[in-house]
């Protein structure tokens, strides 16, 4: 597939479960990292463009990342509330890049929100509550 942006490298970071849609490429740390992935042909829907499960799926990895990174206490949290509203389609061979924001990061619970962009233009946001385990 296409080439992958300078100043990213491959995340290696995530369950096995994302390597089905990745690879994911990350710049950044903590706060101002910047998860990624190339929209390719396998990733489409019926329709044609990238399927809502991707991008639901990045988001929800995104999020859990930047929390984990934001509380780095090493307690496992798992999402209990994930809300994503698909402002535009995506097309299949862009720049898919997920950028986080912690809104808050409790004991028991944490709240995020999430913004998939295509050349700066935001294209999903996500808005989740992980909770402690």
């Amino acid at each position: 597939m296409s080439e992958v942006p300078a100043g990213y490298e491959r995340f290696d970071g995530g369950a096995d479960f994302i390597e089905l849609i990745g690879p994911v490429y990350a710049r950044g740390d903590h706060g101002d990292r910047v998860l990624a992935l190339r929209v390719e042909d396998r990733h489409r829907n019926a329709g044609g463009v990238a399927h809502g499960g991707l991008l639901t799926t990045l988001v929800d990895f995104a999020l859990g990342r930047a929390i984990e990174a934001d509380a780095d206490d090493d307690q496992p949290r798992m999402t209990v509330s994930l809300t994503t509203d698909f402002l535009k389609a995506v097309q299949t061979g862009v720049w898919l890049e997920a950028h986080t924001r912690v809104e808050r990061l409790g004991g028991t619970l944490a709240f995020a929100e999430c913004s998939l962009t295509v050349d700066g233009d935001e294209v999903v946001r996500g808005r989740a509550v992980f909770a402690a385990a």
